[in-house]
């Protein structure tokens, strides 16, 4: 072989090295992520946590209070009188409060007035803890016409036993529009609940 064609020969070879190096330090480039489909985001909306973390509290607290009530005092005597309220009805009409005497009850702790009184919130009147002879002086038409401007509703005689009490009470409206009840309750797993109601009188 002449020197010439072992020069060229080299050349040659040296040129392959060269771009066979070039090659192998190329990298490849990541492939583009696929666009989203018209009308969506790229990421999902994220949950307001603070507005989810206080909507858990309240219904934490909410549960917490009904569980810290079971069995109670409070408990006994907020189905009694939720119970007078439902007889009845029509005694309810036009009403513009719904008063409880809860002035005899004497053993009712502040947390029970407060239970008793809180469960009639939602009927959008006004709710209060008084006695017949405090409406009388607040409504002086009530000595002619012997009718209140709402209902009352008042617990008269309590039968307590170990794991049962017997309620009864009365609802009154007008002289011709009242009714007597009772109301029977059994403490069952700690919590009490109806197992009778009726209307023992009805003027």
């Amino acid at each position: 072989m002449t020197l010439k064609r072992i020069q060229a020969v080299v050349c040659l070879l040296g040129l392959g090295l060269v771009i066979a190096g070039c090659g192998a330090g190329k990298t490849a480039e990541p492939a583009a992520e696929a666009a989203p489909p018209p009308g969506q985001s790229e990421s999902p909306p994220q949950p307001n946590t603070e507005e989810a973390a206080g909507e858990a509290d309240a219904e934490t607290t909410a549960s917490d209070g009904k569980q810290e009530m079971r069995g109670s005092a409070g408990e006994l005597y907020r189905l009694a009188f939720e119970a007078m309220f439902s007889m009845d009805e029509a005694l309810n009409s036009d009403i513009k409060y719904i008063a409880l005497d809860l002035s005899d009850l004497q053993q009712l702790t502040d947390a029970d007035r407060r239970h008793i009184l809180e469960s009639f919130a939602f009927r959008e009147v006004e709710v209060r803890d008084t006695t017949m002879e405090e409406l009388k002086k607040e409504e002086p038409e009530f000595k002619e016409t012997m009718v209140l401007q709402g209902v009352l509703l008042k617990i008269e005689k309590v039968e307590l036993g170990e794991d049962y009490a017997v309620i009864e009470g009365s609802k009154y409206r007008s002289g011709t529009g009242a009714i007597g009840a009772k109301i029977t309750l059994e403490l069952k797993d700690e919590a009490w609940s109806i197992t009778k109601s009726e209307m023992t009188w009805i003027s």
